[in-house]
């Protein structure tokens, strides 16, 4: 890797660190300023929380992902929410979906927010019955503590997320382009088409947009079906789940485990209708 990919690097690295700080501090200030009634109101309403999360990823871009992942990390989302988020989302690949095929993105954008709600309130469901209402709040909020009694604590809290989420960042931008390097990744999915869905899942396990490209173009040029473009988008969530990994690397392995369940199933049913 030359310097300029490493400084590259670097430069993304720094630029996420910077927006979901940003975001935390911010969220941080609202919720002092409004007493933490911004908190307790979200804890309440579970299904909104699942609502509002999907919507934000599906949002064009990481940005609506980076809000609900420090939505999550203040504890004012649940898991189910954040799970919402992550099927819901396409990160930056949704700004060529909508360049190459606008129609049919909006479609696919579409079906992801629905399997996103669904899938966001059937995990809290779940863990709902699982652990009783009271524990329920406990473990899908696990982060809702303040972290201090005046503005200038809670902020001052922020900053240790701040360094982990720029450590983790870097790290696995910097394992990507190494990869990278080493693999046509448009070239090696030609060449192994029988197993395009399931490359289009393990793919979809990276946290970062870039990879996924590669089946947006090729869908557009029509040497992909559109289920092996629907297992990826639903597996990955471009850059939202670096954050993540440093706040829970839990949460990021158990969205991800649900997503690729979600994805075989969705893209063998399409696959069978015929789509």
């Amino acid at each position: 890797m030359d310097s300029a990919a490493f400084l590259d690097i670097l430069k993304e690295s720094a630029v996420i660190t910077i927006v979901v700080t940003a975001l935390m501090l911010a969220i941080e200030a609202l919720d002092f300023w409004l007493k933490g009634r911004m908190l307790e109101g979200l804890r309440r309403t579970r299904i909104g929380q699942v609502l509002a999360s999907g919507l934000l990823g599906v949002i064009p871009g990481c940005a609506g992902g980076y809000v609900s992942v420090s939505m999550y990390a203040r504890g004012m989302f649940s898991f189910g929410a954040l799970l919402s988020m992550m099927v819901a989302t396409t990160g930056d690949e949704a700004f060529l979906m909508l360049a190459l095929f606008p129609k049919k993105a909006l479609l696919i954008f579409a079906g992801l927010l629905l399997l996103g709600f669904l899938a966001g309130w059937a995990a809290d469901a779940v863990s709902r019955r699982r652990r009783g209402e009271v524990q329920y709040i406990e473990d899908l909020n696990p982060r809702a503590t303040h972290g201090g009694n005046t503005l200038k604590e809670r902020l001052l809290h922020v900053l240790p997320h701040a360094l982990r989420v720029f450590l983790w960042t870097f790290g696995v931008l910097l394992l990507v382009g190494f990869l990278q390097e080493k693999i046509d990744l448009g070239a090696w999915i030609q060449s192994h088409p029988a197993f395009s869905i399931v490359i289009a899942i393990l793919v979809g396990l990276i946290p970062q947009s870039g990879p996924h490209m590669a089946f947006v173009t090729l869908f557009a040029d029509g040497l992909l079906p559109l289920p092996v473009l629907v297992a990826n988008c639903i597996v990955q969530e471009g850059h939202a789940g670096l954050p993540l990994l440093s706040e829970s690397k839990s949460a990021w392995f158990r969205a991800k485990g649900i997503k690729v369940l979600l994805a075989a199933i969705v893209s063998t049913i399409l696959t069978v209708i015929g789509l």
